[in-house]
């Protein structure tokens, strides 16, 4: 038995048609996705702040090693 809750309305699968229960099937798999996709995308953006923080450490380096003393 499992509870579906809709507009603050439960229903429980096992009562369900097989067209009612491929649509709340269909849903999952919609819901499982997305948060496969959100862990992803943030994995992604966690990448993109290393490499980020990583060329601004070279560019402070490049700086650095650029300075120009006036005698």
């Amino acid at each position: 038995m499992t509870i579906l809750t809709i507009n603050d309305k439960e229903y429980d699968t096992d009562n369900l048609n097989e067209d009612q229960n491929k649509i709340v099937s269909i849903l999952n798999v919609g819901i499982n996705t997305t948060a496969v996709l959100n862990h992803m995308l943030q994995c992604v953006q966690a990448v993109q702040n290393i490499k980020v923080n990583e060329l601004k450490a070279s560019l402070e380096d490049y700086d650095a090693d650029q300075v120009v003393f006036d005698l």
